[in-house]
């Protein structure tokens, strides 16, 4: 079993168990929130999105369940108010605001973790919110 059906079973078993108000789950990001989102990371970022994140968004644009998001395309809200989806852009230079973010590209988050592709070393790692050194 790949990868990709592990997470994706786990997704199920999560939507399974789970309403809607505990958990969110994207429906997919189209051709153009995708081509956009590619074109303003490369513009913005400085960086060429990962084929996996991005097929991640053709089937989910993004996820919130138990505590943990996964960025969608672009900032989604729920009846124009509340904010449901994280934006992955607008997370990712939000962060680079810290000194040595631009070294890496954020796609979640939980309350004690963060989600990430360390550019330098090319690997997705965990890292922690608060120390982010510790991996």
């Amino acid at each position: 079993m790949g990868l990709k059906s592990v997470v994706y079973a786990k997704i199920a078993d999560l939507r399974a168990r789970l309403d809607d108000e505990e958990m969110y789950l994207g429906p997919p990001a189209s051709p153009l929130y995708i081509e956009l989102l590619i074109g303003v990371a490369r513009r913005k970022l400085g960086a060429k999105l990962p084929p996996e994140y991005l097929s991640f968004l053709q089937d989910f644009d993004g996820l919130r369940a138990c505590g943990v998001f996964i960025y969608s395309s672009r900032l989604l809200s729920k009846g124009g108010e509340e904010v449901i989806g994280h934006g992955f852009i607008w997370n990712n230079l939000f962060r680079r605001q810290l000194e040595g973010m631009e070294k890496f590209l954020v796609f979640g988050e939980s309350d004690m973790d963060e989600y990430v592709l360390d550019l330098v070393r090319g690997k997705y790692q965990v890292r922690d919110r608060v120390a982010f050194d510790n991996v």
